[in-house]
């Protein structure tokens, strides 16, 4: 995560083209007015696929993205970014904002991909340091070829098949075999890690023989899977609309 945002100064140094991810009518109203009258373009997104959608049509300086929202959460919409930046080598700047100020939230927020973090109600201060902080301090996403992508969307529902044949069928060898194939596509997307880590531990089960907890880490990597396949497919959609 960016490092820790500082009070912002009177003015802007420069004007800001923002994407605010915000379901809650009275806080987009509050936001739009403080952003506009600093000086900055606000464009509003009222859930995640929204979010991604605008992505895919525009760019932004820095997307402001509350964490609760229907259809599609921030921390999800967030994991699609970062896993479609892969193929590019870009990254967008993405803030959290979130009223459920609860422990590990920032940590769950870094986790997936945001630069930084805002509590609600967010302090104006805050907010404009948030959206003024210079770029240079966010890193760059890790440059991936896009065929990684296209190879696990064409790849992992095999892998995942063979996962959980091994333990529908008792088979501890066929089971780290199967995992440990996975572990090597899902290495490739250093945005899926979760997708990994879940990957790494049916692994580990396989090797010691485990099976008994194999059902709760499958169901686990099986959401992490879905989450990941669903972000290609719903880049690649909105890429043959804005094509068309």
């Amino acid at each position: 995560m960016a490092p820790p945002l500082t009070a912002a100064p009177t003015a802007p140094v420069r004007r800001v083209k923002v994407l605010l991810a915000e379901d809650n009518v009275v806080n987009q109203l509050v936001a739009v007015k403080l952003l506009t009258r600093r000086g900055h373009t606000v464009t509003v997104a009222k859930n995640g696929r929204e979010a991604l959608a605008a992505l895919a049509r525009d760019t932004f300086d820095l997307v402001l993205m509350d964490v609760q929202m229907p259809e599609m959460s921030g921390l999800d919409a967030t994991a699609a970014i970062r896993l479609r930046e892969q193929g590019t080598g870009a990254h967008q700047r993405i803030v959290a904002m979130t009223a459920h100020a609860m422990t590990g939230d920032r940590e769950r927020c870094a986790a997936a991909g945001m630069d930084g973090y805002l509590s609600k109600p967010v302090d104006r201060t805050m907010l404009f340091a948030a959206v003024e902080q210079d770029a240079a301090a966010t890193p760059e996403t890790p440059s991936v070829p896009a065929h990684v992508t296209r190879t696990f969307a064409e790849e992992g529902p095999a892998r995942l098949a063979a996962i959980k044949a091994a333990i529908d069928e008792r088979d501890a060898d066929g089971l780290r075999a199967a995992a440990r194939a996975l572990v090597g596509t899902a290495a490739a997307l250093p945005a899926a890690r979760a997708l990994l880590e879940a990957a790494r531990t049916l692994e580990r089960l396989g090797a010691e023989s485990r099976l008994e907890p194999a059902e709760a880490a499958w169901r686990r990597l099986s959401v992490e899977a879905a989450a990941v396949m669903d972000a290609i497919r719903f880049f690649d959609g909105v890429k043959q609309e804005v094509a068309l």
